[in-house]
């Protein structure tokens, strides 16, 4: 299984989608900021909230996921947030929060895009 990096600065969420995606069967890494989230190498999908608490945190990881070939899947309360961003085009899905536990096991499950 794919090693997977949660980021959110919502300590209890967090937590709850970190106990979801392992009971699923993966190996799930967490940072609460995107500077925590950048000293975590080695990942292959990184699911993200896009306010971090600003949206251009997210937004700038989204940018630094795409170039190292990471998948991104966002966590959103406003897609508007996204919309209209060149950023959108390298987000493989978008959850709107709150995202049920069978949504965020099957973003994590789905094949990737072919770029």
């Amino acid at each position: 299984m794919p090693r997977l990096l949660l980021v959110d600065d919502d300590a209890a969420a967090l937590e709850i989608r970190k106990l979801i995606l392992e009971r699923a069967g993966h190996q799930v890494l967490t940072a609460s900021t995107a500077s925590a989230a950048r000293a975590l190498p080695g990942v292959e999908i990184a699911m993200l909230d896009l306010r971090l608490p600003r949206v251009e945190d997210g937004l700038a990881l989204i940018r630094e996921f795409h170039s190292a070939g990471v998948r991104v899947i966002v966590l959103c309360g406003n897609r508007a947030d996204l919309e209209g961003r060149p950023e959108a085009a390298w987000v493989e899905t978008v959850l709107e929060k709150p995202a049920r536990s069978e949504a965020l096991i099957a973003a994590v499950q789905a094949r990737p895009k072919i770029a």
